[in-house]
């Protein structure tokens, strides 16, 4: 495959489309995010494999190619990208992406069924919705009108549920592991946001020591 063809035709369909927090191009940014992330957690998960990281790469640039655009985005947005990478992908590489794509979000069917290139790219794609690129999203919907006190409600809010939810949803122990770690490190930025961000001081200890 020629990737850098592929890439082309997916800016040329996504970098000026708005993603669903409202940044432009997010869909784009996310996409090549999530192809990073996936032949990250390859490497640690099919150390002698080093098959299907074009093939891993296109359909995580693709993946959310319909995302916000249709009911069943994954599905649509195979279908898309099969249309859109006819002419730069065999039968074989395509049927492929095609199968990634189309299982990316489907966290409740028998996942015993789908290829580990599918789970790796599944769980990648949920990766990076936590961690930094969780608070980029907050930032974003800052500018929508909202003043600070709604911002660290909602970061609050969406913490407790990062205690009981997603997790299980993950495929492999080491994403599960960065994931732990990802809301780790949300959790004690969310605490530092609601102290400064209410007038606080987050060490309030340090000015009397010495």
């Amino acid at each position: 495959m020629d990737l850098v063809k592929i890439k082309q035709v997916a800016l040329d369909e996504m970098s000026e489309k708005v993603h669903w927090s409202g940044e432009k191009s997010g869909k784009y940014y996310h996409g090549e995010r999530v192809a990073k992330l996936a032949l990250t957690l390859k490497k640690y998960i099919l150390q002698d494999d080093g098959k299907h990281d074009d093939i891993i790469t296109v359909a995580g640039w693709f993946h959310d190619i319909m995302n916000g655009v249709s009911d069943n985005h994954a599905l649509d947005g195979a279908d898309r990208t099969k249309i859109l990478l006819a002419e730069y992908c065999s039968e074989h590489e395509m049927q492929a992406i095609y199968e990634i794509i189309y299982r990316h979000d489907d966290r409740y069917s028998n996942r015993d069924e789908f290829s580990i290139y599918a789970k790796i790219q599944q769980d990648a794609d949920h990766l990076d919705h936590f961690g930094i690129p969780a608070i980029w999203t907050q930032f974003l919907y800052a500018h929508n009108n909202r003043v600070i006190v709604e911002a660290i409600e909602e970061m609050n809010d969406w913490q407790e549920e990062l205690d009981t939810k997603y997790e299980h949803e993950l495929n492999f122990d080491i994403s599960k592991k960065i994931f732990r770690e990802k809301v780790e490190f949300y959790r004690l930025f969310a605490e530092r946001f609601s102290i400064e961000g209410t007038g606080g001081i987050w060490n309030e200890k340090m000015i009397t020591e010495k």
